[in-house]
């Protein structure tokens, strides 16, 4: 028996960004159904991904690592040696993280940073669409000082999605996470006035960032009415089979 359940439940409607994203990119209810059921009780991942190398992109990001991506080769030379010795989900996961290294190594250069500055830490953002919650994290948040002495804000979003399956439809949820990045800090920013082009998605294996659209009211108001049909449909969302967390009903 597991020392613990395998899933949590969120009784209160709340999603993500990725949640929001997914739920965009389909009009059949089925599909829409079961994002709210992956959102209303989380499965708890068994492996984190990437968590070999994930800090390491934060450190590069946000200038604790001195924007020195010889850390991250430091980093690929010691996990091709693990990987050497290693059989099994160890050893693919090392090769995994190698994968991911180079594959950020060439978005992160393909960026034009200029005088961006990147936060220190992550940062949750939550604003609330249609009546739903929903919640980006910012690896990093972003800011970048003007002429004038303004400063601006933006937030940078990582995808590190490399199969098949977790890049489906990743050109439209890339962009409608860096439109709620920007939509959250409009509502939640108070001094500092967030920017588009500051507001992106970073895509590691697909080689991109997207940034927010100047253009928005369009797609705003898609994700305003998709919020309150999920706040309605939430009550009357079913767990998956296998469902062993807290009573729901």
């Amino acid at each position: 028996m597991a020392d613990s359940p395998n899933y949590g439940f969120n009784r209160s409607p709340r999603l993500s960004a990725n949640h929001l994203a997914e739920y965009l990119c389909t009009r059949d209810a089925s599909q829409r159904d079961a994002v709210i059921r992956k959102a209303k009780f989380p499965r708890k991942p068994q492996v984190i991904a990437y968590q070999q190398v994930t800090p390491g992109f934060r450190r590069v990001m946000s200038g604790s690592g001195g924007g020195d991506i010889a850390e991250l080769d430091a980093l690929a030379e010691r996990l091709k040696t693990k990987a050497r010795r290693e059989e099994g989900y160890n050893k693919d996961e090392a090769l995994r993280c190698v994968a991911a290294i180079g594959a950020f190594k060439e978005t992160y250069a393909k960026g034009r940073w200029g005088k961006v500055e990147f936060g220190p830490s992550p940062q949750d953002v939550t604003v609330k669409i249609g009546g739903m919650p929903v919640n980006t994290r910012l690896e990093p948040p972003l800011t970048e000082p003007a002429p004038d002495g303004t400063t601006y804000a933006g937030g940078c979003v990582q995808f590190l999605a490399s199969t098949p399956d977790s890049r489906k439809n990743i050109e439209d949820r890339r962009k409608y996470v860096a439109a709620i990045v920007h939509w959250a800090l409009e509502q939640t920013s108070t001094n500092i006035e967030p920017l588009p082009r500051l507001c992106m998605s970073f895509d590691a294996f697909g080689r991109e960032i997207t940034k927010a659209p100047m253009s928005h009211e369009r797609l705003r108001r898609a994700m305003t009415s998709s919020c309150q049909e999920a706040v309605e449909k939430w009550d009357r969302i079913a767990p998956p089979a296998g469902y062993d967390g807290p009573d729901w009903h």
